[in-house]
């Protein structure tokens, strides 16, 4: 597994063999951790990319509309930024 899907369940409280559904739509599993901000083909240093404050849980239709269209995306991190709020406030 790869190190920033093991962050993601730590954060979240998943085990490997849990599978969350989908934050963009709601309705179908999520298959994939998507980068908000995008790693680009190549990656980054030092994996500074894989921060809980930029994967989200999504589907591959909810993938593919979040690379294609902008403000998808946009509003993929408005809803991250929710949930982690939420998250934080119950936990502190």
């Amino acid at each position: 597994m790869k190190d920033y899907k093991k962050l993601f369940g730590r954060y979240w409280g998943y085990c490997e063999s849990d599978i969350p559904m989908c934050w963009g739509c709601n309705q179908a599993v999520a298959v994939d951790i998507h980068h908000l901000i995008s790693k680009g083909m190549g990656g980054v240093k030092n994996n500074r990319l894989n921060k809980i404050d930029n994967l989200f849980a999504v589907c591959r239709s909810c993938h593919t509309l979040a690379h294609k269209n902008k403000a998808v995306n946009e509003e993929f991190k408005k809803i991250l930024k929710e949930k982690i709020f939420i998250k934080e406030a119950v936990y502190e």
